[in-house]
C-alpha cells in the first residue's frame, strides 16, 4: 500500500526529533552534564528530561531553542544530526551558562 503525503510527513518528524533526542544526548555528554544539569537549564526534572530522551514525550519548540542556546548550537543544526558541531561544544562555557542563570527564571 502506497504511503500517503500525511504518512510521509509524520514519518519525516518522527525521523527529525529521534535525531534531535540522539543529538541531544551526544551535546549534553560531550558538555559533561548530567539530566539534572540539562533540566535545570530550562525548567524540568530529571524525569522529565529522560522522558523526552526515551521519546515518551515530544520536545517543544521552546525547549529545543533553549537546548540551543545552552549548548550554543542552532538547534536545526542538532536536527539534522551529528556533525562537526559537537566538537563546538565547550564544557566550560555550558557550565557557565548554568551557572549564570538565577533558579526559576527561564533562559536568556
Amino acid at each position: 500500500m502506497d504511503k500517503t503525503a500525511k504518512q510521509h510527513a509524520l514519518e519525516a518528524v518522527t525521523e527529525l526529533e529521534l535525531r534531535f533526542i540522539e543529538a541531544v544526548e551526544h551535546g549534553r555528554l560531550r558538555a559533561e552534564l548530567t539530566y539534572e544539569q540539562l533540566g535545570s537549564y530550562i525548567g524540568m526534572s530529571k524525569s522529565q528530561i529522560s522522558k523526552r530522551q526515551d521519546g515518551l514525550i515530544k520536545y517543544t519548540v521552546r525547549e529545543m531553542y533553549y537546548i540551543g542556546q545552552l549548548f550554543d548550537i542552532d538547534p536545526l543544526v542538532m536536527a539534522a544530526g551529528l556533525g562537526a558541531w559537537l566538537n563546538d561544544i565547550n564544557p566550560a562555557q555550558v557550565l557557565h551558562r548554568l551557572e549564570a542563570l538565577t533558579p526559576g527564571e527561564p533562559p536568556k
